[in-house]
């Protein structure tokens, strides 16, 4: 047991990518996991706001001004009839229009906010935000702290005051109402009857498992290695070009069957516009589907065992998934965390999915979408034409 025991530790001592994946990439990964999920709760999230001014009133104005300068809010001041149009097209989590003077009791609440039902939480983090700047930069007096300082600097109330004031206090609630001083009122951009957390889950999961289909795909590369059906593929016409080429075009295939098998069930199920935007939905599944490969082929490509590729494989799978999106919302990630983000396949697939299915983009909207996740599927059919043919040299 003991020479086993010896053996093994020597092999794992030797094998610097075991090394690295061991006790390397597993802390690294429960940093990353841990910062992504400390963000769900929305204490830490910094939230895009469309702000608009519909009122004269100087507090208003103020109320804005205050707002921008929350350390976990993005402000863009937009005019009022373009708030919609900001969060209809995700450009924006959640909208803002100051409607009223919120100094002062209206007959409507002053404060509009304009929400998408796919980031529902968007406006209920803004709503905490909000009643957080009024408690901590504009505070609004209570009745009874108010009379209680107005007692101290001139002097004690008569009876009469007294007693009207005790009335006052035990009656707020319904005077607050029948004033009609709500601070609030929400109002959704229009959408067709789909529930938007499954349209959103139905693009993230696709990204997840496009993900995982193609390296477990790309793996046969680490195979064919091994068994020297590799060396017989290069030496053929078309040589490694043809091979990567090949592989990449059966992994986009791949993920177009898989998609298609995905969204038919978010199509029968729960009703996701899948046959009614048709052509953008194939042009985002075939683009998704083509970065995921041009992630998973090069990190093949790279591995010298089939174990290593799929360890690897696995790490890059679940960071790529966690940063971009696919398990959590990115907005309710801290903000450097919402840029990283940006960096990942995953993200753009998501949003390129959103697009197409929740918001009903068409394709000249999606081509930033759709370009970037092409980039990642050219780059990484790149590096692996690179990685062969350094090892074909090196053998």
């Amino acid at each position: 047991m003991g020479a086993v025991m010896r053996a093994m530790a020597l092999t794992l001592m030797r094998d610097r990518g075991a090394l690295m994946m061991t006790f390397v990439l597993p802390p690294l990964l429960f940093v990353l996991f841990a910062a992504v999920f400390a963000g769900t709760g929305g204490e830490s999230a910094t939230i895009k706001v469309a702000a608009a001014r519909a009122s004269d009133a100087p507090s208003a104005e103020a109320f804005l001004a205050a707002l921008a300068r929350a350390p976990d809010v993005e402000v863009a001041r937009v005019a009022p009839d373009a708030v919609a149009v900001k969060v209809a097209d995700g450009s924006a989590d959640v909208g803002l229009v100051v409607r009223g003077d919120v100094a002062a009791a209206t007959a409507t609440p002053p404060l509009l906010l304009v929400t998408d039902p796919a980031r529902t939480v968007a406006a209920a983090i803004l709503s905490a935000r909000i009643q957080r700047l009024f408690t901590d930069e504009l505070p609004g007096m209570a009745i009874s702290r108010v009379a209680a300082q107005i007692e101290v600097l001139v002097g004690p109330f008569t009876p009469e005051q007294r007693t009207r004031l005790a009335d006052s206090v035990a009656r707020a609630p319904q005077l607050v109402k029948e004033s009609g001083a709500e601070l609030m009122a929400r109002q959704s951009v229009a959408r067709r009857q789909v529930e938007p957390a499954v349209s959103y889950y139905a693009g993230a999961i696709a990204m997840l498992f496009l993900l995982f289909s193609a390296v477990q795909g790309a793996a046969s590369l680490v195979d064919e290695r091994r068994s020297g059906v590799f060396d017989r593929i290069v030496m053929t016409r078309g040589g490694v070009a043809a091979l990567v080429g090949g592989k990449l075009a059966f992994l986009v295939l791949q993920g177009l069957a898989l998609s298609a098998v995905l969204f038919a069930v978010a199509q029968v199920v729960y009703g996701v516009h899948v046959v009614q935007h048709l052509g953008p939905f194939l042009a985002v599944a075939a683009a998704a589907s083509a970065a995921a490969a041009g992630i998973a082929l090069p990190l093949a490509a790279a591995a010298r065992t089939r174990q290593q590729a799929q360890t690897l494989s696995t790490f890059a799978v679940l960071l790529l998934s966690a940063v971009g999106g696919s398990m959590v919302p990115r907005f309710l990630m801290p903000d450097w965390l919402q840029q990283a983000g940006n960096l990942t396949p995953t993200a753009w697939g998501i949003e390129a999915f959103q697009g197409a299915l929740w918001r009903g983009d068409s394709l000249a909207a999606l081509l930033p979408s759709l370009a970037i996740l092409l980039a990642y599927a050219a780059a990484g059919g790149a590096l692996t034409l690179w990685l062969i043919r350094r090892q074909v040299r090196l053998a």
